[in-house]
């Protein structure tokens, strides 16, 4: 009966990763520079805590989850004056099936994001997100991690520089992801290779959204070479191709990421990852403009007591145009406290700063956020609290600054 379960576990998470053909986006990671993934070992960090999910055998749980939230949005459609303000309920049900074998795992997920707004009722949303993952553990230095990933999202209204129509613009994402890792976590060299891509299919405002639909396809291989005991040099090339399916684009693109650097964990009392190297972009069209040049991605988190966490990360990466200039190049410069003041309460404050420069033009933001989360749990399965979050754009272009607060009362279950 075992052997069943983990079957149908298995049969599901590679239907969702083959059923299209681009790679997941899985959960972020807690900074912008994820560390090296490791071959998993059965050593699982416990938090005695946690809520226990339903129990439905000795390997299988369920983990059923349900959050809410009331609060105001003081500026929906981001823009400089005249500010649309709303009202807003959110809600976040969702949960995950996960089989945890001695030799492979396996997690199915579902998670539903909706928002209604009651001074706003066209930008009411409902978002749908299914994942699953296996990973296949061979040996102590050979594992295989497979995952699928369907979205049903959209972009908030004055997000993007498609111009603000009457609704949210909506949009289907698909793809799988495979990863093989070989080298054990301790070896002195590790290799790991990964594929995959994104399909992107927006489904409405398609006078304006037609010429975002895009399909993602990336390939990428990393070497680490241990030169301490947990500290190892790596190296990393990495490879993203864009083309865009509207015939007459001239935004199709390959992007070429080379970066080496230094990943550690916990020595004195800090983990992190430092990359730094070339970004490239070069457009298959001749009307646009090429870019080469410095990039990295990096992470530092740092535990000074076993109650409080500090990361700091910073990134120099591209984004896709959404209809001003060829790309979008951003620096990114951040920093997450989280901080449990007891067993019961804990806070997370959050300072961030994106530096945006538009290829191909002369427009140039900096947008500053400011996030503060306060969670108190009455136990294990329920907890209470509140989020407020700022932002403000600033921009050499007149009429795209902005200022947004957000403020929210929260409510969490979890089983």
């Amino acid at each position: 009966m075992k052997n069943r379960k983990l079957a149908l576990a298995a049969s599901a998470v590679f239907t969702a990763a083959l059923s299209s053909v681009s790679v997941a986006q899985t959960a972020p990671a807690p900074t912008p520079a994820a560390p090296a993934y490791k071959i998993p070992d059965g050593n699982k960090p416990v938090d005695d805590d946690a809520p226990l999910g339903i129990k439905l055998d000795e390997k299988t749980k369920l983990k059923p989850y349900f959050n809410l939230g009331a609060g105001r949005d003081s500026n929906l459609f981001l823009t400089q004056s005249n500010a649309k303000s709303s009202d807003r309920v959110t809600y976040n049900p969702g949960l995950t099936f996960e089989v945890d074998g001695e030799a492979a795992k396996f997690l199915l997920g579902y998670d539903l994001k909706a928002a209604r707004y009651s001074q706003s009722s066209g930008d009411n949303y409902t978002d749908h997100r299914i994942f699953g993952s296996g990973e296949f553990v061979f040996s102590s230095r050979m594992a295989l991690r497979l995952a699928g990933d369907l979205t049903r999202g959209h972009d908030p209204r004055g997000s993007t520089d498609r111009g603000i129509s009457g609704a949210p613009d909506e949009f289907r994402t698909s793809g799988p992801s495979v990863l093989f890792a070989y080298g054990a976590n301790d070896a002195t060299g590790r290799i790991e290779v990964e594929a995959g891509g994104v399909n992107k299919r927006y489904t409405n405002n398609r006078a304006t959204t037609i010429a975002s639909d895009r399909d993602n396809r990336k390939v990428a291989g990393r070497f680490f070479l241990k030169v301490a005991e947990k500290t190892s040099l790596l190296f990393e090339a990495r490879q993203e191709k864009v083309d865009y399916t509207l015939g007459s684009s001239t935004q199709d693109s390959k992007e070429s990421t080379y970066l080496a650097g230094v990943t550690w964990d916990a020595t004195a009392a800090t983990s992190g990852t430092i990359k730094v190297g070339r970004i490239k972009k070069d457009f298959a069209s001749s009307t646009r403009t090429d870019f080469s040049g410095t990039g990295w991605e990096a992470g530092v988190t740092w535990k000074p007591m076993s109650y409080s966490k500090v990361d700091v990360f910073t990134t120099k990466s591209f984004a896709e145009s959404t209809g001003l200039g060829n790309f979008i190049l951003s620096k990114k410069y951040g920093v997450v406290w989280e901080h449990g003041w007891n067993p019961r309460f804990m806070s997370t404050v959050s300072v961030s700063r994106s530096d945006d420069e538009f290829g191909g033009t002369t427009r140039a933001d900096k947008v500053d956020s400011l996030g503060l989360v306060l969670k108190y749990k009455l136990n294990r399965n329920i907890s209470v609290g509140g989020d407020f979050s700022n932002s403000k754009r600033d921009s050499n272009l007149s009429g795209l600054d902005y200022t947004k607060n957000i403020y929210m009362l929260t409510l969490g279950l979890a089983m």
